[in-house]
């Protein structure tokens, strides 16, 4: 069963993007005073489908019974699923400049979990800018959702798209992302 732990934050926490404190990091996003409420990622669903990746290995799918969201790495799109049904497309979104290299500041594909949100506007020290809605789904890589780069304000600075993050997914959609995750949710990143 799922694990839930809520947890207040009255320091700052290091959540996102590529960074974090783990051995190499280098940065991170910064939340202050927010309560945020966290899960530890799960196993892969049961009796999932496979999807080859470009060097031939084999990556679960998702059940198609449950609500989740595609990434498609490739095609730089993000989809809200409910089953095999497609609620929402979003794109162009950015990803990470570099895919499957197992380095931290990369997007890696393979089915996840959402553990965590964040909706505050929070600042993103490698960029030295600013991003909300934040959805973290991938643990080791301190990778998820965001919005595109903002200004402290919250004024959009960055709406690049492809391949320019650290890892996460930058949307110019990042409230409907938001609204539609839920903490457990499958997350399939894929070529």
């Amino acid at each position: 069963m799922l694990t839930l732990a809520i947890s207040c934050a009255f320091a700052g926490v290091i959540v996102a993007c590529g960074g974090g404190a783990g051995p190499g990091a280098k940065g991170g996003v910064t939340i202050e005073a927010v309560v945020t409420t966290t899960a530890e990622p799960t196993a892969p669903i049961a009796g999932a489908a496979s999807s080859p990746t470009p060097d031939g290995s084999v990556a679960p799918a998702p059940e198609p019974s449950e609500r989740w969201i595609d990434v498609d790495v490739t095609n730089y799109v993000v989809r809200l699923m409910d089953g095999e049904t497609v609620l929402r497309e979003v794109s162009p979104v950015a990803v990470g400049e570099q895919i499957d290299t197992g380095e931290y500041a990369s997007t890696q594909t393979g089915l996840f979990h959402v553990y965590e949100k964040v909706a505050e506007l929070a600042l993103d020290p490698p960029y030295d800018a600013y991003i909300s809605h934040w959805v973290g789904f991938d643990a080791d890589k301190a990778n998820g959702f965001h919005s595109f780069l903002k200004d402290k304000d919250g004024n959009l600075v960055d709406a690049r798209t492809g391949r320019v993050s650290n890892g996460c997914i930058r949307t110019g959609a990042p409230e409907e992302v938001f609204a539609f995750a839920e903490i457990g949710m499958p997350v399939y990143v894929h070529w």
